[in-house]
């Protein structure tokens, strides 16, 4: 279901090839521990896929909001979406602004809870 989603992205020309791999190569990491987390994954790998297109692409990234990210601060789940967020960055084909990696750390804040 997640990786259809991620080829309708490419067919559609949304995304690049180099994006999609990217964003598959993530799935398969992430999906056997997060399976029944099924609308959070898929929140969180169309944003994944969305952010390494617009990096790639040079776009600007709007900033997420302040009182929503003091939340995600707070949150118990903070340092492991942190990790997670660094180990996943580091294997993209570009590298995140800190406004895509706040909006990253929140989606893996709900994948964690």
């Amino acid at each position: 279901m997640l990786k259809e989603r991620i080829e309708i992205l490419k067919s559609t020309k949304v995304i690049s090839e180099e994006t999609a791999g990217y964003v598959c190569s993530v799935i398969d990491e992430l999906q056997k521990e997060f399976a029944e987390k099924v609308s959070e994954m898929e929140m969180f790998t169309t944003h994944l896929a969305m952010a390494t297109q617009r990096t790639l692409d040079h776009e600007e990234v709007e900033t997420l909001d302040d009182v929503i990210w003091e939340d995600v601060l707070t949150s118990q789940v903070f340092d492991k979406a942190s990790e997670m967020c660094e180990e996943i960055a580091a294997k993209a084909p570009c590298e995140f602004s800190d406004g895509e990696k706040r909006f990253l750390i929140m989606h893996l804040c709900n994948l964690n809870q």
